[in-house]
């Protein structure tokens, strides 16, 4: 079946669905549907053809967390005092403050831009007024009516209008600098318009996904009135106008960001906002490699540092008597779809597009002793595109997931509709008998033997392997990796050249054999996943289609993903992909961490000792904006 019929198919079926569930529980399509509108009401918007409701919190495939009319979010005081700085450091450089753009920017977006509705970290699954106070959904799913917030201004004192949220859309939709995520996730609404000043309508394309609407409201709005002087997607340093927080203050160019609080912050007293974002000046600093920003924490130059090195980690014991601060240290458990180290072959070249030499390849790689000796037993293996999660394919395939992978049957790899992947696994012994002779079998399939202690081709031409990174993080665990492929008789080297070459390399000239990368995760993948593994970004500028995938049968289920209407729908599509994308080899997997590590120095308060947390676990390192100096 051809992957765009799934959305049609399924829409037809979405439509029962929605309003099988209307007349039972006042929700459709698992977004909460709270106070139907009278009909003169929905009159008065232009669309009294279709019953609209209005909803106060937009909720994908879950119940909402936080009722109409909460308080404040959990995780926040609303007593906090203001006032104070804190700094924080990131690894890298900038050259530019414009958001949204292909080229990296330094600036920390959520600080200085608002949303329409907002997701606390403790129910991402769930979204709250912020810029719009509401909205009105139609009960056919043809429409999203977004009601902006009357007193939401931009911090030059203009109001944020309807303007701003359709110019907003059309640019990150259509500019030629925008990220093409947003291009992928918008391709689906057919037209904006303003119904007025406050009232901004998307019309939405019968073969939307069901969590569109929930997609629609995370977007950051841009001021039209800024960018009618500012050409959107030039590098600049200036300053931009936001509806945030915080407002860029003293700028060190590639080095420091200074942000300054925003005294009348429109929003402080929304519920999404009540407590939050205490500091008056909060300082990002810049820091070539993991070890200088680590050197800073322990120097007291940065407030708080997350480690993924268990090393230094356990370094910081001998800090803490430095001084008169008392230094914390937290671990905890993370719940839910976690980010992962993986490496990535490039598809596009010779010999990485086949199948045997990948499989060979991921042979090598001795995750089991790497993790004994080098990784101090923190991580665990990955095997999935969404590891600690329940996204993640595990044992057979369901029968949902038959129904999704059977079509291909011949297309894909027959292991895919029957098995489990699993990576090869190891002693821990460091000598890898085993897997070497697995090896070298699917290398002498693939044409190549053994000679004088080189691994060559039929041609006499030896296999060669760079492997290209951005971080010296791990560089003690790629250089086993490249040690282990040289005992194969692979001519392999590891290079670690700086994040904007990397970034070109990789995304824009696809010039590499592998890399070694962090591939972020998520709990709710829809079209989006089109960029990560869909054929027409294969060979594109700018991709994050890393390997250069071109396979139907990820066309497909990615397709399903983003039609999924309900969490039964997407968990076997995602899984069904999980499969496809493992057994083809297109990474060899790394790993995850699946706790959290994370010190600070102890002047802050907090609101409470769990924040971020539930049920012991961890949602992620610790909520800044939640906490304030004592």
């Amino acid at each position: 079946m051809p992957a765009r019929s799934c959305s049609k198919l399924l829409s037809s079926l979405f439509l029962f669905f929605a309003a099988a569930v209307m007349f039972s529980s006042e929700r459709a399509y698992a977004i909460s549907l709270i106070d139907p509108l009278p009909p003169k009401q929905a009159a008065s918007t232009g669309v009294a053809s279709v019953k609209a409701h209005l909803v106060h919190t937009l909720t994908v495939l879950d119940e909402p967390k936080y009722p109409d009319h909460f308080a404040h979010f959990n995780y926040a005081n609303p007593n906090a005092p203001k006032g104070g700085t804190i700094r924080t450091a990131e690894v890298g450089t900038f050259d530019n403050l414009a958001p949204f753009i292909i080229q990296r920017s330094g600036l920390q977006v959520w600080l200085v831009y608002e949303q329409l509705f907002s997701s606390p970290r403790d129910d991402l699954l769930s979204s709250y007024p912020l810029v719009a106070e509401s909205a009105e959904i139609a009960e056919d799913k043809s429409f999203v009516i977004f009601h902006l917030n009357p007193m939401a201004r931009w911090q030059d004192g203009l109001l944020v209008t309807s303007d701003d949220v359709i110019f907003t859309f059309n640019t990150l939709r259509s500019h030629e600098k925008a990220n093409p995520y947003f291009r992928s996730v918008y391709q689906e609404v057919k037209a904006v318009e303003a119904v007025d000043q406050h009232q901004v309508k998307f019309q939405l394309s019968p073969e939307s996904s069901s969590n569109l609407p929930f997609l629609i409201a995370s977007m950051h709005i841009l001021p039209a009135h800024f960018y009618a002087t500012h050409q959107f997607g030039n590098t600049s340093l200036e300053p931009p106008v936001g509806s945030g927080p915080y407002r860029v203050g003293e700028i060190i160019p590639g080095r420091r960001i200074v942000y300054e609080r925003v005294p009348d912050y429109w929003a402080r007293d929304l519920p999404t906002r009540r407590g939050l974002y205490n500091f008056d000046r909060w300082i990002v600093d810049y820091y070539r490699d993991t070890n200088a920003k680590a050197q800073a924490f322990e120097a007291g130059l940065s407030d708080m540092v997350v480690e993924y090195n268990p090393a230094r980690w356990h370094a910081y014991d001998g800090i803490s008597g430095r001084t008169k601060l008392r230094l914390v240290r937290v671990e905890s458990r993370l719940q839910g779809a976690l980010g992962s180290m993986n490496f990535a072959f490039n598809l596009r070249r010779q010999p990485f597009d086949n199948l045997l030499i990948r499989e060979a390849i991921t042979q090598l790689f001795d995750f089991e002793w790497i993790n004994r000796i080098l990784l101090g037993g923190w991580a665990e293996r990955n095997y999935s595109l969404f590891p600690n999660s329940e996204l993640a394919a595990r044992g057979p395939p369901s029968a949902l997931e038959q129904e999704l992978l059977l079509p291909w049957k011949g297309k894909i790899r027959n292991e895919a509709l029957d098995e489990q992947f699993i990576p090869p696994v190891s002693d821990g012994s460091g000598y890898q008998r085993r897997q070497r002779r697995k090896a070298f079998d699917l290398f002498a399939k693939a044409g190549y033997s053994l000679r004088d202690g080189a691994l060559i081709d039929a041609m006499g031409k030896p296999l060669s392997i760079e492997i290209i990174t951005a971080s010296a993080d791990f560089q003690n665990v790629l250089l086993a990796f490249v040690a282990s492929l040289g005992r194969a008789g692979i001519d392999a080297r590891l290079r670690i050249i700086d994040t904007p070459q990397f970034e070109r390399r990789v995304r824009v000239d696809h010039d590499f054999d592998m890399t070694f990368q962090y591939m972020g995760a998520t709990d709710l993948p829809g079209q989006e996943q089109e960029l990560h593994w869909g054929s027409r970004f294969a060979n594109k500028r700018y991709t994050v289609n890393v390997p250069g995938v071109q396979d139907a049968a990820a066309d497909d289920l990615v397709d399903r993903i983003g039609c999924a209407t309900s969490r039964k729908q997407l968990i076997a599509a995602a899984r069904a992909l999980d499969r496809v994308v493992a057994w083809n080899s297109y990474l060899l997997p790394g790993w995850y961490m699946a706790f959290v590590h994370y010190a600070y120095w102890d002047r802050f308060g907090r609101a409470n000792d769990r924040t971020g947390q539930e049920n012991g676990h961890a949602l992620g390192p610790p909520d800044i904006e939640a906490w304030w100096v004592k």
